[in-house]
């Protein structure tokens, strides 16, 4: 199956696990500001700045963001790329 269906254009999903009954949805998050980006993730962007576990899928409305986890060293940067 082809995880990806609907991350692009205007589909709102992210390629994502959902358990249990949708209280948990780990998945990766590309941008917090866009409408393309409202459900956490585009396929079309180039950098994924980190995880979350709260997406509502296929919304096409923002779900009032994420707290979003970062794995790095250095600097938090909150700009993608």
């Amino acid at each position: 199956p082809n995880l990806f269906v609907g991350t692009g254009g205007d589909g709102h999903t992210y390629p994502g696990p959902t358990l249990p009954f949708g209280m948990v949805q780990l998945g990766p998050d590309t941008d917090v500001e866009r409408w393309a980006t409202c459900s956490g993730y585009h396929h079309g962007d180039s950098s994924i700045m980190g995880f979350s576990h709260t997406h509502l899928s296929g919304t096409g409305i923002g779900d009032m963001l994420d707290v979003l986890v970062v794995p790095s060293t250095g600097p938090v940067k909150l700009i993608p790329g």
